[in-house]
């Protein structure tokens, strides 16, 4: 931390950082959320813009907060730090294995059932006494991002989705403040913007440096770099190969099939370590891969919502 950082300040960052610490996993960090959110955005209809610009409004006026579109996608981790309620709607624990993946049964609290439920309250099939639908679309933004990471679906002998596997040459500010952040999820949720310098996994970016405690007002600061990175990312060359359709347990399917090749089986020395010192080929790899997973993440958000407002 820079010496003209008030002391204050560095106080409030480690308690945050704690917080999180002691959390289930999160999946893309809040810039991967919002760059998901801001394609969905460019991609929304007149129609589905005003819809959910008014839905919002409804929210915030509720809550006594001030997202828009593009920072909802952070709301449902903002709030960790004060319920721990929505902590299994992040993710499903599906086993390890590359393909017959048995799914839970339909009443299971997980990310799939959890998309499923937020998608029939905006259809107007499900009511919920706690989640009206302008939570359930904020909620939807969140999930449709975590879904999409391939460790959130994969999980190799209870190991948390990565969260068991070691990285020693992960370098960041969170993780000299807590080294226990080293490890295989954190890394992929990061990995759209990590490469290697001299041997350790570094950002090709950082999030702007900010007050944790008003969430909203530190993740207008990352705008001008989200709105940088997504049309970066949906001009990529990559981007031409993404399939943008599919049902909510498609893209459940398809980031297992990716945590399971891609996200265990390409580790560099013995795939079963639970000490794993990543290199440029994994690195990039994973790179290429995260990033096509939060532009995919993105037009299928539109598309879903789109199709709603109809």
């Amino acid at each position: 931390m820079s010496s003209t950082i008030p002391r204050g300040f560095f106080l409030v960052f480690v308690l945050a950082v704690f917080a999180a610490i002691n959390s289930p996993a999160l999946a893309w960090d809040p810039m991967g959320h919002m760059i998901v959110n801001q394609i969905a955005w460019d991609r929304l209809t007149p129609k589905a813009r005003a819809d959910v610009k008014k839905s919002l409004a409804a929210f915030n006026k509720k809550n006594a907060t001030d997202y828009d579109f593009v920072t909802a996608g952070c709301w449902m981790d903002d709030i960790r730090g004060k319920t721990r309620e929505y902590n299994t709607w992040h993710y499903i624990d599906l086993p390890y294995n590359p393909t017959g993946t048995p799914f839970p049964v339909d009443w299971q609290v997980n990310g799939l059932w959890a998309m499923r439920h937020c998608v029939a309250i905006l259809r107007g099939e499900r009511t919920d006494p706690d989640i009206d639908k302008d939570q359930a679309l904020v909620m939807l933004t969140h999930l449709v991002g975590d879904l999409h990471q391939p460790l959130h679906a994969t999980n190799r002998n209870g190991d948390a989705g990565g969260n068991g596997v070691s990285v020693p040459n992960i370098q960041d500010a969170n993780v000299e403040i807590f080294p226990k952040w080293r490890n295989l999820h954190y890394f992929w949720d990061t990995s759209y913007r990590r490469t290697v310098r001299d041997g350790d996994v570094v950002e090709l970016y950082a999030e702007p440096v900010h007050l944790v405690d008003q969430p909203v007002a530190r993740h207008q600061k990352s705008l001008p770099l989200v709105r940088e990175q997504a049309a970066a990312f949906q001009k990529s060359p990559s981007s031409k190969e993404i399939v943008a359709g599919g049902d909510l347990k498609s893209w459940v399917e398809e980031s297992h099939a990716l945590g399971y090749t891609e996200g265990y089986q390409k580790l560099p020395g013995d795939a079963e370590s639970t000490v794993v010192t990543l290199d440029d080929i994994y690195v990039d790899n994973a790179r290429e891969i995260s990033q096509k997973r939060v532009t995919q993440a993105g037009l299928r958000l539109a598309g879903l919502l789109n199709e709603i407002s109809q």
